[in-house]
């Protein structure tokens, strides 16, 4: 008896080229002095970074990843280093001016979804889609905290500068204030019905916008002196 079988080409990606920016990222604007000037941002390409001159629309730059893609990214203060999170929850720590990996912390159990530094530059937190959020000490190269609470994929987080407090939210639908020094959650915004998307605080941080999938903003009044926010 004959048996006929058929064999079947194995193609596999040999390269990409071309890629402007992935979907699945935000993007930064580049600042201080790795910019050199003005009008250069900073997005994901797959598994790397490339740093983009808006102006002239020529690429500038390259920080080259490994077989991880990209899914978050921040910049410190002072413009010479990007925080870049990664889809198997590590965050590394990039020096602009030589495009070199200087700092890896490795945390988080899924993809890394939110990164803020501290406004000092010593801090960073990052998100992810673990649910957990974490406190790296960038001068010492260490983990601070891991706070846990939330019940779905972290979507943003902030330091507070008028005090030792950190900000986070979620696809729970709440929105969270921790005091770093205790590492407790002492208030959570309960009245958003729907996944809460991102939010901003004012530069005097006296008002928070939050915003969800309900295609609505939520304007908060902040008064940390008596640990209250209200909904404007």
């Amino acid at each position: 008896e004959m048996v006929l079988t058929k064999a079947y080409l194995r193609y596999v990606s040999a390269g990409t080229f071309g890629i402007v920016a992935s979907a699945k990222c935000n993007v930064v604007y580049v600042r201080g002095a790795a910019a050199r000037k003005s009008g250069r941002v900073g997005v994901a390409a797959l598994e790397n970074v490339h740093i983009w001159d808006t102006k002239t629309g020529e690429k500038v730059g390259v920080l080259l990843g490994e077989k991880h893609e990209v899914t978050c990214v921040a910049m410190s203060p002072d413009g010479r280093h990007m925080a870049v999170g990664y889809n198997d929850g590590s965050v590394k720590i990039w020096e602009l001016e030589t495009q070199t990996n200087s700092v890896t912390f490795s945390g988080h159990r899924k993809a890394v979804s939110a990164l803020q530094y501290d406004e000092n530059g010593t801090r960073l937190v990052s998100g992810s889609k673990d649910t957990d959020v974490i406190v790296w000490d960038i001068v010492n190269e260490a983990g601070l905290y891991r706070l846990k609470g939330h019940k779905g994929m972290i979507t943003q987080c902030q330091f507070m500068r008028k005090c030792d407090c950190l900000v986070t939210s979620s696809k729970d639908t709440f929105v969270k204030f921790w005091h770093l020094d205790t590492q407790h959650c002492f208030l959570t915004l309960v009245e958003h019905r729907n996944e809460v998307c991102d939010f901003v605080l004012m530069l005097d941080e006296s008002r928070l916008i939050t915003g969800a999938t309900d295609s609505e903003l939520r304007i908060w009044n902040i008064t940390m002196d008596d640990q209250v926010v209200t909904r404007v």
